[in-house]
């Protein structure tokens, strides 16, 4: 079974979710395992943006490590990067199993009520996360099948069981799947052309207007410019997309590193 990732702003009920959902697979014998961020000091961490990122990474490092085709694991956290949840789906793809996202929908007056009650997060610190939360979308295949909740409507416990169950896994493709390890001018290749791919739209930009689209030599895939993307937002996504690489590669045959690479910042940018 996959990956179940439960994605919501602060205080908005996900771990109450995550452990309904807990319950129902137990009680049909599933083999089921939660990963949550509860154990974090949610003040410390979300304040500090390398502390962040390194809780990011852990919940990912962990939940690459249990992901199978037959335990089910539930991904208990805020997950409220779009670009993060591109990567969790990447690594069911990865393992050729199937995911799905289930969205806290609680409204901001009453989350923060809830805040007021159990003190999960400092004031500011609950303002700045729902400020920050990129809501999933299902037309995102990242995102999808959506399941979204508010806080008086019933889990749809029966229709995940029955997406988890009848549906087949996306094929792997060039970016989930693994790259001979002896190749070892691969990384080399992916530091220059993803180099000359941020060059190519930093050149373009200086003359782009508001929803231009790039050429980028050497695929056919294109970059939709936005004005409030700045040359750091690139070479942000750019240090992100080689440290996904590294866990990541994929196969040697036919592989267009420009076009894996401007598909990941597209993803990242939109």
């Amino acid at each position: 079974m996959p990956l179940l990732v439960i994605t919501g702003g602060p205080c908005s009920g996900k771990s109450t979710r995550a452990q309904a959902l807990y319950d129902y697979f137990k009680e049909k014998s599933m083999s089921v395992q939660i990963i949550t961020d509860n154990n974090l000091d949610r003040n410390k961490v979300y304040i500090d943006n390398t502390l962040e990122k390194q809780a990011r990474s852990d919940l990912k490092a962990e939940t690459q490590r249990l992901v199978t085709k037959t335990d089910l694991i539930i991904l208990d956290a805020l997950n409220y990067i779009k670009g993060y949840r591109y990567e969790l789906y990447c690594i069911t793809k990865l393992y050729q199993t199937v995911q799905c996202t289930i969205y806290c929908n609680t409204p901001v007056h009453l989350a923060r009520e809830w805040n007021a009650t159990t003190h999960k997060y400092d004031a500011s610190v609950f303002d700045a996360l729902v400020q920050r939360y990129e809501p999933p979308e299902g037309r995102n295949r990242w995102d999808a099948p959506l399941f979204e909740v508010t806080p008086d409507d019933p889990l749809p416990l029966e229709q995940i069981a029955d997406y988890l169950a009848n549906k087949r896994p996306p094929p792997p493709n060039k970016s989930t799947v693994n790259l001979p390890m002896s190749d070892t001018n691969f990384l080399h290749d992916v530091d220059r052309v993803t180099q000359d791919v941020i060059d190519s739209i930093v050149q373009q930009s200086k003359m782009a207007v508001f929803g231009q689209q790039f050429s980028i030599s050497g695929t056919t895939e294109k970059i939709t410019w936005n004005q409030t993307h700045s040359v750091s937002d690139l070479r942000r996504i750019r240090q992100q997309y080689l440290k996904f690489i590294k866990t990541h590669p994929p196969s040697k045959d036919n592989t267009n590193v420009t076009t894996m690479f401007v598909q990941f910042l597209n993803n990242n940018l939109c």
